[in-house]
């Protein structure tokens, strides 16, 4: 990949998936859900391009990306700027300036999933599910801007997870 195409690359994903906003999730028969923050650094580590015809940013182009998720202050009983997780994923875009993704995240306790739509108007993710303590998550990924931006995953988890601590 030409060396000017990873920046564009990561700048058109971070500008496009940066956003605000909020989702509720449907609560788990008999109980309440659990409302859960996590906030994490995302540090790139690698993003591979394959640019379909026609050359430079198109429809068809995908990046796969892999991250390392780095504490922005203390959770998982470790210390801010510890390494907590990874994420990787996908990036396809639809149009020059749309695209869907997906992917997973890799945290303490297990892992969210997330994906959705990307388009020229900032949206969050959908988280959609997940594994272990995270196990039914509903809610959304708030990717930040920048090279290294703040992931903020706002979660419902079912009434079973009260026991789920950060």
């Amino acid at each position: 990949m030409r060396p000017f195409l990873v920046p564009l690359a990561l700048a058109l994903v971070v500008a496009l998936a940066s956003a605000a906003g909020t989702s509720a999730a449907a609560p788990a028969a008999g109980g309440t859900p659990l409302s859960l923050t996590i906030t994490v650094k995302s540090v790139t580590t690698s993003v591979k391009h394959t640019d379909k015809p026609p050359k430079g940013t198109s429809k068809g182009d995908r990046f796969v990306f892999r991250d390392r998720l780095v504490n922005v202050a203390r959770q998982f009983g470790k210390a801010k700027g510890a390494k907590v997780g990874g994420d990787s994923g996908s990036f396809t875009l639809t149009s020059k300036t749309t695209g869907v993704t997906s992917g997973v995240a890799v945290l303490p306790g297990g892992t969210i999933r997330f994906g959705g739509t990307i388009g020229a108007s900032p949206a969050p993710l959908k988280v959609l599910g997940g594994s272990g303590r995270y196990a039914h998550a509903r809610g959304i990924l708030i990717v930040g801007d920048g090279v290294s931006p703040l992931n903020i995953y706002r979660l419902s988890l079912p009434g079973s997870a009260q026991g789920v601590t950060v």
